[in-house]
């Protein structure tokens, strides 16, 4: 069982690592997003067109907690443009932050990560920009959203 959890977890962090990085290839940037796996083993999207990062994240906050609480989500990934901090990275700042929370592992003390995915901006020639993306960084803690 563990396995299956460990690759519902993986499949919804490739996807938005996938999506920031698109985003960041279009825009050089991106807004938060919230990726979700119910129980019925659906994923969810949540976007919103506010440009304030720190307000569109609130606002993602507030539909998760809302979605937490019908006691169906299994995975979550909320992730967001970011700089990482000093302490995890020196040579790349730029990244993408993941921020996991899984059913499975809630009764666990360290029950969910931020995964750190840090990227450079770069461009070959005159040719289109694309996202060269690093080792990502794992910080586990205890959960905030998905608690029993």
């Amino acid at each position: 069982m563990a396995t299956q959890d460990d690759e519902k977890a993986f499949s919804i962090l490739e996807q938005a690592v996938h999506m920031a990085q698109k985003s960041l290839e279009k825009r050089k940037q991106f807004q938060p997003f919230l990726i979700l796996l119910n129980d019925a083993g659906e994923i969810e999207l949540y976007e919103n067109e506010v440009k304030d990062s720190a307000e569109s994240y609130a606002l993602l906050e507030e539909t998760l907690n809302g979605r937490i609480k019908e006691g169906d989500v299994d995975v979550m990934v909320l992730a967001v443009d970011t700089l990482i901090p000093e302490r995890f990275v020196k040579d790349v700042p730029a990244g993408i932050r993941l921020h996991l929370e899984e059913k499975s592992q809630a009764e666990k003390k360290i029950s969910a990560r931020y995964l750190y995915v840090p990227y450079e901006l770069c461009r070959a020639g005159e040719g289109d920009l694309f996202v060269r993306l690093h080792t990502p960084i794992s910080v586990g803690f205890p959960a905030e959203y998905i608690v029993r």
